[in-house]
């Protein structure tokens, strides 16, 4: 595109999910089991959007479908991403994170360390669920040294750099990693090797001792400020009307309830439902998220 031209297709994109059997996933019915495919399948993951680890999102339906969000960032520049720093905008990554859920069955997930911070919102938990993170040194075998932090719906964490961690059983949890981090995975509990498990660091994630940051949260009537950070900031929205206008991009990913988003101009209209994120770019002058009920969802606006 000319530089200077004007774009008039600016609209949502709703991102197809990918997902991902899992020794460790679970077949049983839940409201993220999107999209149909996933229903009965023993998953694990399901990608809502990235750009790494050997993956790629791409627009599920619209005038863009099958398009990745490197395509549209190419064609639409800062009318997705917003204004970006000039090393950052020469990257065909639109994204600074990737989005997945992970859900666990009876068996607990891997015991992995991560090359950066990564955020944790659970979507679902049973009354065996629990966050297992190596906090102190220790000698034996790594279930052992797991401290057990028992986990509920709502639950939001920030698991630090280097810190050796697992996923305990019976549990939905929406993941945010930043883009290019590493994933280590220490320790799978015996299980078979997973051929679509993370590839391996070039060198290991140096493991380190520490306690679970304290998330503040800040309160704006229903709304929730779960999470403020150098990439993104997460907002949990509870609302049966919501608009906003763009100005930076951002990611919606419902918790529960259905809606829609609409844009001003715009003909289509892109459906809310869990299991799948949408992607309102930077330029959408104004658009509204409606509900005949209460939707909740966690709103990432991209910094």
């Amino acid at each position: 595109m000319k530089k200077g031209a004007i774009i008039t297709d600016v609209a949502p994109l709703p991102l197809a999910p990918i997902v991902t059997d899992k020794p460790w996933g679970s077949a049983c019915h839940s409201a993220y089991n999107v999209p149909s495919k996933a229903e009965g399948l023993h998953w694990g993951v399901i990608w809502l959007a990235t750009e790494d680890f050997g993956l790629v999102s791409k627009i599920a339906s619209g005038p863009q479908a099958g398009q990745t969000l490197a395509q549209v960032k190419a064609r639409w520049g800062p009318a997705l991403t917003g204004p970006v720093d000039p090393a950052e905008g020469k990257k065909k990554q639109a994204l600074g994170a990737s989005f997945r859920l992970e859900r666990t069955g009876e068996e607990p997930g891997p015991v992995r360390a991560l090359g950066a911070d990564e955020f944790w919102y659970v979507m679902e938990a049973g009354p065996d669920s629990w966050l297992g993170a190596v906090t102190s040194p220790g000698e034996g075998p790594w279930p052992k040294r797991l401290k057990k932090i028992p986990l509920e719906s709502g639950d939001r964490f920030l698991m630090p750099q280097g810190l050796a961690h697992c996923q305990g059983p019976s549990a939905t949890v929406l993941k945010a990693l930043p883009s290019n981090s590493f994933v280590d995975t220490v320790y799978d509990w015996d299980r078979a090797p997973d051929p679509w498990d993370f590839s391996p660091p070039p060198r290991p994630v140096p493991v380190v001792h520490t306690d679970l940051p304290y998330l503040y949260t800040v309160c704006s009537g229903r709304d929730r400020i779960l999470y403020q950070g150098p990439r993104y900031t997460v907002t949990l929205v509870n609302t049966d009307f919501f608009t906003a206008s763009g100005e930076r991009m951002s990611l919606v990913c419902p918790v529960r309830g259905r809606g829609n988003v609409e844009t001003s101009g715009v003909k289509e209209t892109v459906r809310l439902h869990p299991g799948q994120a949408t992607l309102i770019p930077a330029g959408i002058v104004r658009y509204s998220i409606k509900s005949s009920t209460i939707i909740s969802y966690l709103w990432f606006e991209f910094n």
